[in-house]
């Protein structure tokens, strides 16, 4: 991990990742929230939210594939990336953050955004709240919680919760080595080093990760389901956190079918894992 093998990627990847982005931040709630974006401002807005403890650069090599027809925006969520942290998180904070970024980057209305993991999450909240901005959803591999589910994890809880920042490692090489997927599934490694170098800040005591690790000791909120005239997709990976069960919860009340998508092989982590596919079943969506 400490050797950059982003010269290992294949051509389409290291192409991707050269394409830079324009780097922006917004005011929400006191809070700093930076963002990303590739494509013209005003074209129709696909909205991009990365899973929890991840950033923005989780789209890096996603994200360019539709600047072409698109104004493609990459958010940091508060407690994450390079935005600012909060006393608490919620899913309704999360959505404004969404909301304030997608006007502030010319985003338009009746955008479709992509979450992933707890990034869908955050897309059904901001769809409820904002069915005039969100009107398509694709949901990547999101667990969806019912009571009894999140009362098990707040069961579970430390008392206190868990010290917020991380260790600090003396340099950089020692905190790519001990970078981490969870739940860990087998991915590219030129996609998961990319990833792992913005992940990581360097303050007076050394290298930490960049997210506050209490970003869901507050999380009390489940996300309602989709608005019935949302129109839905939902990719889960073969050995990935969805159940069947998750997808009924979600998918119930539709005025149209959810188009679901299982990939083989994949876990969790599917834009590390196999983003091509992903990015065929978002075109299979955008097409539709």
């Amino acid at each position: 991990m400490s050797t950059n093998v982003t010269s290992e990627a294949p051509e389409w990847f290291r192409t991707a990742v050269a394409t830079k982005p324009e780097h922006s931040s917004v005011t929400v709630h006191g809070a700093r929230i930076t963002y990303r974006c590739w494509g013209e401002p005003g074209s129709p807005g696909l909205l991009l939210v990365h899973g929890g403890a991840a950033h923005a650069g989780w789209w890096d090599h996603i994200a360019p594939r539709y600047a072409g027809e698109r104004r493609v925006v990459a958010l940091d969520l508060s407690g994450h990336g390079d935005s600012d942290w909060r006393d608490t998180y919620t899913l309704d904070t999360w959505a404004d953050e969404v909301t304030a970024v997608a006007h502030a980057a010319h985003a338009g209305d009746h955008a479709v955004l992509v979450g992933h993991s707890l990034g869908g999450l955050v897309g059904i909240r901001t769809s409820v709240a904002h069915p005039d901005l969100i009107t398509d959803l694709v949901l990547v591999d999101s667990r969806i919680l019912d009571a009894e589910m999140l009362d098990e994890i707040q069961r579970h809880q430390p008392e206190g919760g868990i010290p917020r920042r991380s260790k600090h490692y003396p340099s950089l090489d020692a905190a790519l080595e001990r970078f981490r997927l969870v739940p860990d599934h087998a991915s590219l490694d030129y996609a998961k080093d990319h990833v792992a170098r913005q992940s990581v800040v360097r303050d007076v005591d050394g290298w930490r990760w960049k997210f506050d690790r209490g970003f869901a000791d507050d999380l009390t909120d489940l996300p309602p389901r989709p608005p019935s005239a949302c129109r839905l997709g939902v990719v889960h990976g073969e050995h990935g956190v969805v159940t069947p069960a998750m997808i009924d919860i979600v998918t119930a009340g539709l005025d149209q079918p959810a188009r679901v998508v299982e990939l083989a092989g994949a876990g969790h982590h599917i834009p590390l894992e196999q983003p091509l596919a992903l990015m065929d079943a978002i075109d299979d969506f955008l097409r539709a």
